[in-house]
Order: structure tokens, then sequence, then C-alpha cells
């Protein structure tokens, strides 16, 4: 379909490039790999911190500015250079701490820096938040947060509290509060203003390219942004009705049979 002509594509993590089992298939990285020698850009855009990314970028042996933290942050690991990065505010973290106490969640994970601060000690969660070389410390995070911070996530013990908790959150002018699409529990912190769509800007401008010549794909709610603005968009076949609704196509398949390859081999016409 679009032969010939030069693209940036760029590809959420969890739930769209990686399987299930949290890998890249042959297929796949062959057909990624296969278009980044032919000149086009790809790139990681994720809600994860950047050194949860790097092992899958160094996979693909990939050389562009990767996008973390939901877009907050924008760096060339080739380079070790931070193009763009905003943090929470301390003080609006401290306030929504101290709003509710401590009971009513299962976990509260925060980080900054090469620190990571848990409510409570637990193996999935520093598995998933990937520790490997961070400074781990556990109990209330109301004495012990001291910057502004990269990350903030929060495990409810009552799926009820989510609207307290979310109209809360509506007092701040650039913080939000969302629930993951696939979770009754788990929410995040995010900024109105920034997010993987406005981190996807910043490459427009280093690489020159258009908008019209982007493509992205996504499976979450945290993708909206990015789907909603690309020049070719597509939510993966297993992602959330909210994203469905946005996209340009939903992908053949899922992310464990290849969704990705199947979709750029036709739309490039590989």
């Amino acid at each position: 379909m679009f032969q010939n002509q030069k693209f940036m594509i760029v590809l959420d993590l969890d739930g769209t490039l990686l399987t299930s089992e949290k890998t890249i298939s042959k297929k796949t990285k062959d057909v990624l790999t296969r278009l980044s020698r032919e000149g086009h850009i790809v790139t990681m855009a994720s809600g994860r911190p950047p050194r949860a990314i790097l092992p899958y970028y160094d996979f693909l042996a990939l050389d562009a500015p990767l996008i973390g933290y939901n877009g907050s942050i924008v760096l060339n690991p080739c380079e070790h250079k931070t193009l763009f990065e905003r943090r929470f505010s301390l003080p609006k973290v401290l306030s929504f701490l101290d709003a509710f106490p401590s009971s009513l969640f299962l976990n509260i994970e925060a980080e900054y820096g090469d620190e990571m601060f848990f409510l409570h000690p637990q193996e999935k969660y520093e598995d998933y938040f990937h520790r490997e070389g961070m400074k781990c410390h556990y109990g209330e995070l109301k004495d012990r947060l001291k910057e502004d911070l990269n990350a903030f996530l929060i495990e409810v013990k009552d799926p009820k509290d989510k609207v307290m908790m979310s109209r809360f959150a509506e007092r701040y002018d650039d913080i939000g509060l969302r629930f993951w699409y696939d979770s009754d529990h788990v929410g995040e912190f995010y900024f109105y203003d920034v997010n993987k769509a406005t981190a996807i800007r910043t490459l427009e401008k280093i690489y020159g390219i258009d908008r019209a010549h982007v493509i992205c794909f996504g499976d979450a709610d945290n993708d909206i942004e990015m789907i909603g603005t690309a020049g070719i968009s597509f939510a993966m076949k297993n992602g959330s009705p909210e994203l469905k609704e946005v996209a340009d196509y939903v992908t053949p398949e899922d992310n464990d049979h290849d969704g990705i390859a199947l979709a750029l081999t036709e739309v490039l016409g590989l």
C-alpha cells in the first residue's frame, strides 16, 4: 500500500510488541529488522521505565530515541542523552498520600532516579517494575520520598475506591489518576498534557518526518493519544474497546500471534 515511502514505526510493549510470555516472536523481529535495514525508523513507546525497555530495544538492535514512562521521558540510549523529562510534583504526591490511609492499598510504588519505594514487599511488584540496579525501600512513603517522581502507581484493596481517588486527583491542574483497563485494582498518575503522542512529536522534529508517515501500535488506554494522532494507527486485536474506537485499523491477530508483523506486512507491501 505504501511501498517506497519511509515511516517511523512506534511500538507499545506490553500487550502489543511483547507476547504474553514477555518475548518478541521471531517473525515480528524479522519484519522489524528488515524495516529498520530499509531505512524506516523503528522505536518503542511504553509506560515502562527505560531500564525495562532497553533489553527489548537492544534485542532488536534499534538506534532511535525511545519513549518511557508514558511519554514523560524521551532518551537516546546510544548517546546516553535525555531529550525530554517531566516528573510528578512531590507536594502533589504527598497530598494524595495524606488524603487516604495506607490501609486502603494493597501496595503503592513510586520511583525516581535509581530509587524505588514500595508500601509492602511483594515479589510480583518488584519483578514487574524491574528492580535490577535499583535501591528498594519499604514502608510508609510519605517520610521517605524526597524528589519529584518519574512514576507513581497504586493498587487498591476495594475497586469501589477508584472513583473516590480519581475524583480527588481532579483537583490537580496537570495530573490525573487512571486505572488500567485490564485491572480493577491498579491505577497510575499521568499528565494531562504529556503522553506518548507528545513524545512522538519530539521525534518527528528530530527526524523531520511528517505525521502522515508515523505508524503506531498499541493495546491499552495509555495509547489512546498516540493512536488518535498517528498517521496510520493500529489497535491490537487483544486491545481495549476504547482504543479500537480511535484506531484506524485493528491488527488481524493478537500479540501472541504476530499481530504487528502481519499488519506491517500488509500495509507496507512486504
